[in-house]
C-alpha cells in the first residue's frame, strides 16, 4: 500500500470525486487545501471507473474523499474499503449546490474535516450547510 508522504502535522490530502467537478476542488486548492483531481489520475475524468474503483485508489495514496454523491454511502464494498483503510470520505448533502457554494460549504467545516481525518475517523461523513459533518449510518 503506498500512502502519502505527508508529515503528522501537516494538513490532510484529499481526492476529489468527479461528481464535484473541477470548479469547487480548484477553489479550495486557491484555499490552501491539498486536492487530488481525479482528472489527473484517470484517463477520460474517470468516467468509466466504478465508485470502489477510484475510492481504493485514493485511499491507498492515504487520501481523504471528497464527493458529492450521497449514493456512494450505499455500497458495500465502500464501507469495507473505509474500514480497511480506517479512512473517511466527506460529501455535500446536495448535489445541486453552485460551484462556489460548494467550494464554501467543505472550507466552513475545514477544521470539522480535517480533524476527521486526522483522527483518522472511519465513515460517510454528510456536510450539511449548518452544523458540523454528521456520520451517515
Amino acid at each position: 500500500m503506498t500512502r502519502s508522504k505527508r508529515s503528522s502535522g501537516s494538513p490532510p490530502e484529499f481526492f476529489a470525486d468527479r461528481c464535484l467537478g473541477k470548479g469547487a476542488p480548484r477553489l479550495l486548492i486557491t484555499r490552501g487545501w491539498l486536492i487530488h483531481l481525479i482528472g489527473d489520475h484517470f484517463h477520460d475524468d474517470a468516467q468509466h471507473v466504478s465508485d470502489p474503483d477510484w475510492i481504493e485508489y485514493g485511499l491507498s495514496r492515504g487520501w481523504a474523499l471528497l464527493t458529492q454523491d450521497l449514493r456512494i454511502s450505499t455500497q458495500i464494498e465502500v464501507h469495507t474499503l473505509l474500514r480497511r483503510f480506517k479512512a473517511c470520505i466527506h460529501c455535500l448533502d446536495s448535489s445541486e449546490l453552485p460551484v462556489q457554494v460548494r467550494a464554501d460549504r467543505f472550507d466552513a467545516q475545514r477544521g470539522a474535516i480535517h480533524q476527521t481525518v486526522l483522527d483518522r475517523r472511519t465513515g460517510f461523513f454528510v456536510i450539511h450547510e449548518k452544523g458540523p459533518p454528521r456520520r451517515k449510518r
